[in-house]
């Protein structure tokens, strides 16, 4: 018996605002986008963002909270179940945040880099909550590569501690996410990558630039 609760239209109006929002704030940042951009992009009056939202500060908190979600869910989340080895797991990380840039710059020309980081650098000083949420979302990210840390110093493939490592493929997923936005080129979350794969021990191992190159790599 399926006894999941239906969404109500309420839900619905205020996650579609979340994600018309969090497109916005990525592409234009913050304090560039009024509450009435947002309004009128969702297709719904001032009133109704306010009906879900105290003012445009919290709708950011929400926005945070919709990025880091799906980022987890679609990037480490979906890796972590169909790949079991550290490097599989890095390369297919890799490979969704690359496809996503190259994706921006086919259709945009530009890239827009990290929509959490970019929040959080935005608006980090004048709302330290903001700030906390987006530390939140970062370690688990650090989690998670944290765990393709202790695979590959398990298999001997790479020397340190998981946290010392996890916290350096951070980093260099940060730089990647910077370097790249700066020079509008995807090919530098490769490079980042690539340094990261070397970093844990599998200097050889690709990261595919395409979906049919990463289905190959499941199968």
């Amino acid at each position: 018996m399926n006894l999941t609760r239906p969404i109500t239209k309420g839900e619905r109006t205020r996650s579609h605002i979340v994600a018309v929002a969090a497109g916005l704030f990525w592409r234009r940042s913050f304090h560039s986008v009024s509450v009435d951009i947002v309004a009128a992009a969702a297709n719904v009056n001032k009133a109704t963002v306010y009906r879900y939202f105290a003012d445009k500060k919290d709708l950011s908190l929400a926005v945070i909270r919709y990025h880091g979600e799906l980022v987890l869910r679609e990037v480490f989340e979906q890796n972590f179940a169909h790949h079991s080895r550290p490097d599989a797991r890095l390369a297919a990380i890799f490979h969704n945040i690359y496809c996503a840039h190259q994706t921006a710059k086919n259709e945009n020309d530009d890239l827009y880099g990290c929509p959490i980081l970019g929040l959080a650098l935005e608006l980090g000083q004048e709302m330290p909550e903001l700030r906390r949420e987006a530390q939140e979302i970062f370690e688990k990210v650090e989690g998670y590569l944290r765990v393709i840390a202790g695979d590959a110093i398990a298999l001997h493939k790479t020397v340190g501690t998981p946290e010392m490592l996890a916290r350096t493929l951070t980093q260099l997923l940060h730089g990647g996410f910077a370097s790249a936005r700066i020079s509008s080129e995807p090919q530098r979350i490769l490079d980042a990558g690539h340094a990261s794969l070397a970093l844990i021990g599998f200097p050889s191992t690709t990261i595919p630039t395409t979906h049919s190159q990463m289905q190959e790599q499941v199968a």
